[in-house]
């Protein structure tokens, strides 16, 4: 985090410096609930976060499924639910009446646990203290703006027990032994193909298809599997370089976002509009069958665009949201950035090729409404174009 008087690293540190600037109170009003706060700061990065390393990291692909661990964080986790059933059982939030970073940071490390491995009939009949207190901080405001939409387990998600493959979850892949076994039957076929000059060119027809067909049944990774992005911003940018515009991105985002009348400042936005500096792009993750079919995947691939996008903030904005329904989730959405051309933080997103780009004619009625909708329907559950908008926010 940059700033005026320095650069400060690590999420706690730079959440602490956060609160005693803007937020003071979410750090304990006394010296003992100070305390307090530290304390359950400190529990949840050495206790929870452990478990959820064993746990969580393995649903995701990010570690191998290690079953010994994971069946001993699994126990501990039972622990500490304990610990905090009975903290809850006395209190409306960690420390008492008031929210404090401790709530937040606790809810950070157990959101995906609910969201994935501990279903909410179990929470509800055996910690609802805690349930309780998840579901306060989950349906605010402030929560749903920063993380999204929080989906509660219904039916705990098993870790990936080796090498992932998408293809088990709609039962269509066929098991790694048949797979080689054709691909070797193929090579013999290859060799006694030789000895038969006369057929040879309608067997090489054959071979050709049948190879087709094996190649289309190899494994290929899923976005989620892919090494955890080294972003870096681009030195020199060209788009610092084009020529000056009159529109005026970063007043344009803060109005926008802060507005009441967003209708109306969608009016004020098209004549305001700089065609000549900024150019305004359809965007639509094009899925694999069996990808975007559970919301939190769905979900993990849009928050991987988005943040392979970091550095590219400053000269964007707009939304890419999840819209649909289980079983038929589609990445799509509308963003404006600076020049007419597709820049280089959109071609270096590492799933640049499932991205399906149109740039929007802004002098057609049905692309201006087409970024309308993408812009002013953001709340759950509005139809943006047949589709229920699901997980969506500004990207600013």
């Amino acid at each position: 985090m940059e700033t005026k008087e320095g650069n400060i690293s690590e999420s706690k540190a730079i959440e602490v410096y956060l609160c005693r600037k803007y937020k003071p109170e979410y750090l304990g009003n006394t010296t003992f609930e100070k305390a307090k706060v530290n304390q359950w700061i400190e529990f949840a990065c050495a206790e929870i976060n452990e478990c959820i390393k064993n746990i969580i990291y393995p649903i995701f692909g990010w570690n191998d499924f290690d079953k010994e661990l994971f069946d001993k964080s699994s126990l501990k986790m039972k622990e500490i639910f304990k610990i905090l059933e009975q903290e809850f059982s006395k209190k409306e939030f960690i420390i008492g009446k008031q929210i404090t970073l401790a709530d937040i940071i606790l809810f950070r490390f157990l959101r995906f646990l609910m969201m994935l491995k501990y279903p909410e009939k179990m929470m509800k009949s055996t910690y609802p203290n805690i349930l309780k207190w998840f579901e306060k901080i989950m349906n605010s405001p402030e929560a749903i703006e920063a993380y999204g939409r929080t989906i509660l387990c219904k039916i705990p998600i098993k870790p990936f027990n080796g090498r992932i493959n998408r293809n088990v979850e709609q039962g269509v892949n066929k098991e790694k032994g048949e797979k080689t076994q054709k691909i070797e039957n193929v090579k013999e076929s290859e060799k006694n193909e030789k000895k038969k000059k006369n057929d040879k060119n309608i067997e090489k027809g054959k071979k050709k298809e049948i190879v087709k067909e094996v190649v289309k049944e190899e494994y290929t990774p899923g976005l989620l599997e892919l090494t955890r992005f080294n972003i870096k911003p681009i030195e020199n940018n060209p788009l610092d370089a084009l020529p000056e515009t009159k529109f005026d991105l970063e007043k344009f985002k803060k109005d926008f976002v802060n507005s009441t009348n967003k209708k109306g400042l969608m009016k004020k936005f098209w004549k305001e509009y700089d065609p000549e500096g900024y150019s305004i792009w359809y965007i639509e993750y094009n899925n694999e069958p069996n990808e975007c079919i559970t919301l939190f995947r769905t979900v993990i691939i849009k928050g991987d665009i988005l943040i392979q996008l970091q550095y590219f903030k400053k000269y964007c904005f707009g939304v890419l949201g999840v819209y649909g329904s289980d079983g038929d989730y589609k990445i799509r959405g509308c963003l404006l950035w600076r020049g007419k051309e597709i820049p280089d933080e959109i071609k270096n997103i590492n799933c640049y090729n499932k991205l399906n780009l149109r740039k929007i004619d802004t002098n057609e009625k049905k692309d201006q409404q087409l970024v309308h909708d993408y812009w002013t329907k953001i709340k759950e559950n509005e139809k943006v174009f047949k589709k229920n908008a699901i997980d969506t926010r500004y990207f600013v």
